[in-house]
């Protein structure tokens, strides 16, 4: 029993000996005393955390931290920072102030696994060979080496997100496989990102990087519930604005007419360039049951108003402010983007443009 107790003892002696704090100390070759600032990232973009003046090559952080994260010692006058992870524990770093790329950390488990990682990253120099071929193949306009060259990149790139794939699935209970993961989910759609995120809980659970990739759930879960509400067959969701003359306008107004639903603004050169054809389309199908409302997301409301002049579209103009929320509801990602409503109100088709909506047109009118 007493041993038993010795060795609990023991145990909670190590547990509460374990440092609270880290000290990151830096000695590099060829510095004299610049400024050193301390970076981390916080959503993709980088963070201030402290700065410290650099005595004869010699430098030294302290602080602490909940979980490792990646931090980045910025030095004046270099473009390269100096990576490395951080937890709360004793770090070393050494090296050459003109080769940051090369430091040696000592002490940091993440940032061994990290240094590995981008070691192992299957064609990183070709890549870089390869962005300088393209840059002069471009150039020279050879349309054959293009080709050659944009399908060994794109080879390469399906033989790094596999390599990426499979580094964090096998790192996901440390911060370095968290990090490489919340740089993947930006490209990542819902289903992906669920994925994600349950294979870092509960080990991560917490973690700053994990809360910013679940703080990626929200839009995507927006936008699929978008995409359901205006798939062809619903009913296109109602909505209330101001139009050009400061009147309200419903879209449930139009029940009983083919409706083109166009989400444009006055800047975009696509929607400018395809106006000429919704008016066509107007003139030639009006008379007949059909109509347009198009839907600006201009902020500018003079240069909205000029190019509706300017445009001659004679039919119902609103203004869809962010406020409103209308093009999220409608799931606009890009514009121009269009909906065709049948008399009830329900989407028939969407992004028809050109010949394409004149051939529906006359399908349906005739």
């Amino acid at each position: 029993m007493k041993n038993v107790l010795l060795a609990i003892f023991g145990v909670a002696l190590l547990v509460g000996c374990q440092p609270k704090s880290y000290e990151v100390t830096g000695t590099l070759e060829g510095a004299t005393s610049e400024r050193v600032i301390l970076k981390k990232l916080r959503k993709g973009q980088p963070v201030d955390v402290d700065t410290v003046e650099m005595v004869n090559g010699v430098f030294t952080f302290t602080g602490s931290v909940e979980a490792p994260e990646l931090y980045f010692a910025v030095i004046d006058g270099k473009q390269q920072p100096a990576v490395f992870f951080v937890s709360n524990s004793k770090i070393s770093i050494t090296g050459n102030v003109d080769k940051l790329a090369d430091i040696e950390v000592t002490g940091s488990e993440m940032t061994d696994l990290f240094m590995q990682f981008n070691d192992e990253v299957p064609g990183h120099e070709r890549t870089q060979q390869l962005q300088q071929e393209y840059q002069m193949a471009y150039m020279s306009q050879d349309q054959d080496k293009i080709k050659i060259l944009q399908e060994e990149m794109e080879s390469i790139l399906e033989d790094q997100r596999a390599y990426f794939k499979n580094f964090v699935d096998e790192n996901t209970n440390n911060a370095c496989g968290l990090f490489i993961a919340a740089q993947m989910a930006p490209s990542l759609d819902l289903e992906e990102l669920r994925e994600l995120i349950a294979k870092f809980e509960p080990a991560m659970a917490g973690h700053i990087y994990l809360t910013e990739v679940k703080e990626l759930l929200e839009p995507l879960e927006e936008f699929e519930k978008a995409q359901a509400a205006t798939a062809e067959g619903a009913v296109a969701p109602d909505f209330t604005l101001k139009s050009d003359k400061g009147e309200e306008v419903s879209l449930s107004d139009f029940r009983g007419k083919y409706v083109l639903v166009d989400f444009w603004a006055s800047w975009c050169k696509p929607c400018r360039m395809e106006n000429p054809n919704v008016v066509k389309a107007y003139n030639d199908y009006n008379s007949k049951g059909f109509d347009v409302v198009s839907v600006s997301v201009d902020r500018d409301l003079e240069a909205w108003k000029k190019a509706i002049e300017e445009d001659g579209l004679t039919w119902t103009q609103v203004n869809a402010d962010e406020a409103s929320g209308v093009a999220e509801i409608y799931g606009i990602q890009s514009i121009p983007s269009t909906f065709l409503l049948d008399k009830e109100g329900k989407i028939i088709a969407k992004n028809l443009r050109g010949e394409a909506l004149e051939a529906k047109l006359a399908e349906l009118m005739n």
